[in-house]
C-alpha cells in the first residue's frame, strides 16, 4: 500500500476519532444533545404542517447539517435561516454544505443560548429533556407573541403544545408563544 494512502488513512480515523471523544465530553460533561439528524421523513411531515410568509425567519437551534432549514428553503421562497450550532467541526460541515446549495441559509457558530431568538417566527429544535428545560424559559421570555416552536421528541416542560404529532415512536410539538 503507498504511504500516501496509509497516511489519508491513518488522518481520517484519527479525525474520526476526535469528533467521537469530543461528542462524548460534550453529552457526558456539557449535556449537549448528541449530534443525530432528524429524518427526511420526520422533516418532511413538519414542514407539510407549516404555512411561512415570505420574510419569515426560520431558527434551527443545534442545527448539524441544516436538514430542516433545507427542506424549509426548498418549500417556502424568501424566508431567511439560520442555523445555530456549537460544535466546531459540525459548524465547518454545516457551513460549506450550505455554501455549497441554492439556499441562502446563514450557519453560526454560538452557544444558541446567548443568540438573540426575539426576531424569530419559528424556531426549530431536536435536543434533549435537560437543554428543553433550559431553553423554555429563554423562549418564553425572549420570542415575540405569536412565534411558533416545534419540538421533535422533547417537549418543554410544564407547556402544553398547540399539536402533538404522532408518527410511530417519532413525537412532534407544536407551540405558540
Amino acid at each position: 500500500m503507498d504511504l500516501t494512502i496509509l497516511l489519508i488513512i491513518i488522518l481520517v480515523l484519527l479525525l474520526i476519532i476526535i469528533f467521537l471523544a469530543v461528542q462524548f465530553f460534550n453529552i457526558i460533561f456539557r449535556g449537549y444533545a448528541p449530534f443525530i439528524s432528524t429524518s427526511g421523513k420526520v422533516i418532511k411531515r413538519i414542514i407539510e404542517e407549516l404555512n411561512l410568509a415570505k420574510g419569515s425567519r426560520v431558527y434551527e437551534l443545534g442545527c448539524g447539517r441544516a436538514g430542516f432549514l433545507h427542506a424549509a428553503c426548498n418549500k417556502f421562497a424568501g424566508i431567511e435561516t439560520v442555523g445555530i450550532e456549537n460544535d466546531l467541526l459540525v459548524y465547518l460541515i454545516s457551513s460549506i454544505q450550505a455554501a455549497l446549495t441554492k439556499h441562502k441559509i446563514k450557519i453560526v457558530k454560538a452557544n444558541f443560548f446567548k443568540v438573540d431568538l426575539s426576531q424569530a417566527d419559528l424556531i426549530y429544535c431536536y435536543l434533549n429533556v435537560g437543554t428543553m428545560a433550559k431553553l423554555k424559559d429563554k423562549l418564553l421570555k425572549e420570542c415575540k407573541k405569536g412565534a411558533q416552536v416545534v419540538s421533535y421528541m422533547f417537549t418543554l416542560p410544564d407547556v402544553n403544545p398547540d399539536k402533538t404529532i404522532k408518527m410511530g415512536i417519532h413525537r412532534i410539538y407544536f407551540y405558540t408563544i
